[in-house]
């Protein structure tokens, strides 16, 4: 009898071999899905990590320069600052800040176009009182380009001016001029840094009010991260502070003394600093610091007003308003800028397009405004 050999088809043999893929592919899923996830959370955990070290470590040195500024011309401090990653620079005129403020309580000047370079600007008086203004420029020492008609920041003397044949401004130089349909104009040098205004009506010598134009110099640090850009800034002895995918908010308040009652200020102060570096370093990147800070003294300001605008212009001006007006009672004032009912003309060269929004804080009775200007020095040397 011959036997007759059947091989059958089987499945039991191909199954775990199927199953075997199978897994393989799914741990392969997994664990791209978790490199493709998690590296990045964990990479922005780092950078977030590294950004709020040098945050309070900067804090720390904030608070040690509020002793410094506030404790008068010598005083000096020496704090110890590290961050592991980022850059932290001195940075000049980083943003602009302009306070306007009136003397008298029975005219309110809408102003625009105030800012530095401007070669004219705008005033009328919202109250409809004056009809002119006769307007008094200040400068501060300058250093001025009159071919490209614009000030050089970089030079501080005059010898250096005269020796590229540029005109050298001396601090207290004046000018006069009064609105001629509501513009003043054609005073010999740009709007800087530094310069002040103060105005009358044309119809008597009663001061109504004045200005205060200055660049705000700032510390500033930078990290550069997988998950965006950080920034810190100190200045007028606060620091602000930008995360990605938000604007700057207030990590520090800047340095304010307000004297009060229940109804109205007493009083209000504001400190204006001026940074300077003196080591050789100006740019710092990762590692152990000693900051040594120093008060170099200043000038007081003191005004008896009954309003004061504050405008910002700069990547900070949104985190200082909100502090103006989320912990000092200013409001919001977004009429800053000229319409046809005002004047035609007006309307087209201060319109919309030149429109700011302020801060302003305004009572019905005067009030003790104080602009403290401070220079402070730092120094930088490795720990």
């Amino acid at each position: 009898m011959q036997r007759q050999l059947s091989i059958g088809k089987s499945e039991d043999a191909v199954s775990p071999v199927i199953g075997t893929v199978l897994i393989l592919a799914i741990m392969v899923t997994i664990t791209g899905t978790m490199l493709a996830w998690g590296i990045p959370q964990i990479q922005q955990s780092e950078a977030y990590a590294i950004y709020t070290s040098a945050q309070n470590n900067l804090l720390n040195f904030d608070a040690d320069l509020d002793h410094v500024i506030t404790q008068g011309e010598g005083a000096s401090r020496a704090s110890t600052v590290s961050f592991s990653s980022g850059t932290f620079v001195e940075r000049d005129n980083l943003d602009e800040i302009r306070y306007y403020y009136t003397t008298v309580s029975w005219s309110d000047p809408k102003i625009v176009g105030v800012k530095e370079g401007s070669t004219d600007f705008a005033m009328l008086d919202r109250n409809e009182v004056v009809d002119d203004y006769r307007v008094t420029l200040s400068y501060p020492n300058t250093c001025y380009d009159s071919e490209n008609n614009e000030v050089t920041y970089e030079i501080v003397t005059k010898e250096e001016c005269e020796d590229f044949d540029y005109t050298w401004v001396s601090s207290g130089t004046e000018w006069t001029g009064t609105t001629s349909a509501a513009v003043v104009s054609e005073f010999p040098y740009p709007l800087t840094y530094g310069t002040s205004a103060t105005y009358t009506s044309t119809s008597n010598t009663t001061q109504i009010g004045g200005f205060y134009i200055y660049g705000t110099d700032a510390l500033s640090y930078r990290y550069s991260s997988v998950s965006g850009v950080f920034k810190l800034r100190m200045f007028n002895g606060g620091m602000f502070a930008d995360e990605p995918g938000g604007d700057f908010y207030t990590a520090s308040s800047p340095l304010t003394r307000t004297i009060s009652d229940s109804e109205s200020y007493k009083s209000f102060t504001v400190y204006q600093t001026d940074y300077t570096v003196s080591s050789a370093a100006k740019t710092l990147s990762a590692g152990n610091f000693i900051f040594d800070a120093r008060n170099d003294g200043g000038n007081d300001i003191s005004l008896e007003v009954y309003s004061v605008r504050i405008g910002v212009t700069g990547e900070s001006s949104d985190g200082l308003k909100r502090h103006y007006t989320n912990d000092l009672d200013f409001i919001k004032q977004t009429d800053n800028f000229f319409t046809t009912a005002d004047s035609v003309l007006l309307a087209k060269d201060y319109g919309m397009i030149s429109a700011e929004e302020d801060v302003v804080f305004s009572q019905s009775t005067s009030f003790d405004f104080r602009i403290l200007e401070r220079s402070i020095n730092v120094e930088f040397s490795l720990r």
